[in-house]
């Protein structure tokens, strides 16, 4: 059974933020669906480092982390008995656009329509268009496979995906991006 004690000292070694209080615990508990789950603790990471500390912590503490953007999921996926783990507050950032090759890299924490208002001014747009657009974040949009009403004709998020930078379950990256028959067999 973890303790405050734990979690504080968890809480001290991250640049990020970590949250504990029955406030936070409780606004955490819920999302979009009628499921409802007390975490142990909530985390807002500033870098990927805090990501890997409480991977590490909670592989030790053998707890679950459940990763979370805007908690908008229909059915339970961003509530968690663990340590929710929410980059909606600093990992928000539009990294790169590429104009001519029409690609852009983005932080998980970004908003759809935020993502489509930099992108009109190009002729573009991501075309996913969920009925929460306004406040879904590309995280968890990537999570559900999220499509919308104008997914017949623009395709769904793993349609518009070419490569995801992820941190696994051993704290280590991995990027997960189109191999080559050569590259799969290697």
């Amino acid at each position: 059974m973890l303790t405050n004690l734990q979690l504080q000292q968890l809480s001290e070694s991250l640049d990020g933020t970590l949250l504990f209080d029955d406030l936070h615990k409780t606004l955490y508990a819920t999302d979009a669906s009628a499921y409802r789950m007390i975490p142990l603790a909530v985390a807002y990471p500033k870098t990927n480092e805090d990501i890997v500390k409480l991977i590490h912590f909670a592989t030790e503490n053998k707890i679950s982390l459940t990763p979370r953007t805007a908690g908008t999921s229909l059915a339970g996926q961003t509530v968690g008995n663990g340590i929710i783990v929410d980059v909606s507050k600093h990992f928000t950032k539009i990294i790169s656009f590429d104009a001519i090759k029409k690609t852009i890299t983005v932080q998980p924490g970004v908003i759809r329509d935020e993502l489509n208002l930099y992108l009109k001014p190009y002729g573009l747009f991501f075309g996913p268009n969920t009925s929460t657009s306004s406040r879904c974040m590309i995280g968890g949009m990537v999570g559900n496979n999220s499509s919308g009403t104008t997914s017949i004709r623009y395709g769904v998020t793993r349609d518009k995906i070419m490569e995801i930078k992820a941190i696994l379950s051993d704290g280590s990256l991995a990027i997960f991006n189109e191999l080559s028959s050569n590259e799969f067999i290697e």
